[in-house]
């Protein structure tokens, strides 16, 4: 009998590609996977606990898994279940729970009968989770996770202790990785990590040569027929000049990066346990900007961090209303217990962040406007979705920006050039050249 299982994921690029080897893996040990909804016979959840709101919405998921089917068998891994396995080990329903490092080994504990807790110290681990895909479920582009854990400690957060030390995946690892993603029709390939501007540090020599994540763009481009790659998330310190220009020049790399800005206050940077200035962070941008006027920037704000006066905050609208800038992702500031900031005086009052965010949050609506205006009237090349509606299209272009257009085509999965004719709320419409 097939038996039916759903995996859901919170958070990060990292944990959906996680999810979507350990769908692989089930689907090789008989499992078919149905939606949330449907009241599959075991759940998957691979949590995120980079806020208190996460934390919130991966219990929630327990509980909404045992009403759709009150028989089921739910398996909790992922950040949370690292950082917090026995507190999720006494839900009511929870049958396994998992750490971050044990998703290697998903199959032999999901079908042993060991302890209902597996997690290990992460913080001795000394490589990546030995997890590969070969395609991306119902998507069009795959993530391939070069990297994982973190070594920067910054002063609110708690992944280094739920990810551990900085580890990253031999380059020829990679390679192969990729090259069976492109065997398997997949156009654009998204580089994933926790922190992969630390991407080959603990490489040093291992491999006989230095190794950066700009080496690595260098050999993938060598070394593969990928037709696109995507840089996952970057810290500005960490934008090499030779990356940046891999970025800007190569017409195979996706001129987008996105940049944690986290504040525009060198004093709340200080704070954070953040490696530079604003002004660090604002000529960098204008440095990128020079070499490429059209790039898509994405950039990471906390607001509300302890102490966070009205000017320091009034610091961070003010740098960001300098940059053309694409998008933002703007957070709360939240208290994760065992980190420093947790201990930090002046907590902000959670009204006051709010408001704060929703403030930035209307700036970066106004920055995506301006941004994305620019395109009207230019032809752009898109990778289509696999979850596109008949008659009508939809994917991303190399800047990140979402385009709708028409077509009876079956375009799935394949890149093909659009010319844009509209803005329409945050993407753009256009006609298939």
């Amino acid at each position: 009998m097939i038996k039916s299982v759903c995996v859901v994921t919170l958070g990060c690029k990292a944990n959906q590609f996680e999810s979507a080897a350990i769908e692989e893996l089930l689907i090789q040990d008989g499992y078919q996977l149905v939606p949330f909804e449907q009241g599959a016979q075991l759940v998957v959840i691979n949590t995120c606990t980079v806020t208190s709101a996460t934390d919130a919405q991966s219990r929630k998921l327990v509980r909404r898994a045992r009403r759709f089917n009150p028989t089921c068998r739910i398996v909790v891994t992922g950040c949370y279940a690292q950082v917090q396995p026995q507190k999720l080990a006494k839900l009511d329903g929870v049958d396994l729970v998992i750490g971050n490092m044990e998703k290697e080994n998903f199959l032999s504990l999901l079908n042993g009968h060991g302890a209902k807790v597996q997690v290990g110290e992460i913080a001795q681990a000394s490589h990546c989770p030995d997890l590969k895909i070969a395609s991306f479920f119902e998507h069009s582009r795959a993530f391939v996770q070069i990297q994982s854990g973190c070594n920067a400690f910054c002063s609110y957060c708690i992944i280094p202790f739920a990810r551990g030390r900085s580890r990253s995946v031999a380059v020829v690892e990679v390679i192969d990785q990729i090259n069976v993603l492109i065997q398997n029709g997949y156009q654009e390939v998204v580089l994933t990590g926790i922190h992969i501007g630390n991407y080959g540090k603990d490489l040093q020599g291992e491999e006989g040569v230095d190794v950066s994540l700009a080496t690595l763009v260098e050999t993938i481009l060598d070394q593969t027929s990928l037709h696109r790659l995507r840089l996952g998330s970057v810290e500005p310190q960490e934008l090499s000049d030779e990356l940046v220009d891999l970025v800007c020049q190569s017409s195979r790399v996706c001129s987008h990066l996105h940049i944690p800005l986290q504040s525009g206050s060198d004093a709340v940077l200080k704070r954070m346990n953040r490696h530079y200035t604003s002004e660090n962070f604002y000529r960098s941008l204008q440095n990128i900007y020079a070499r490429s006027p059209q790039i898509s920037i994405g950039i990471d704000l906390i607001v509300g961090f302890p102490g966070e006066t009205t000017e320091e905050h009034q610091q961070s609208i003010d740098l960001i209303d300098r940059l053309p800038i694409h998008y933002l992702h703007v957070f709360p500031y939240s208290k994760r217990p065992g980190t420093a900031a947790e201990k930090m005086k002046d907590h902000v009052d959670s009204a006051v962040a709010k408001d704060r965010a929703t403030q930035l949050r209307h700036l970066g609506e106004l920055k995506k406007q301006e941004y994305i205006k620019n395109f009207d009237g230019r032809s752009v090349e898109v990778v289509v979705e696999n979850s596109s509606e008949k008659g009508h299209c939809k994917g991303l272009s190399e800047e990140y920006v979402p385009v709708v257009f028409e077509s009876d085509l079956s375009l799935a999965g394949q890149c093909v050039k659009v010319l844009i004719g509209g803005v329409d709320g945050g993407g753009l419409t256009g006609k298939l050249i």
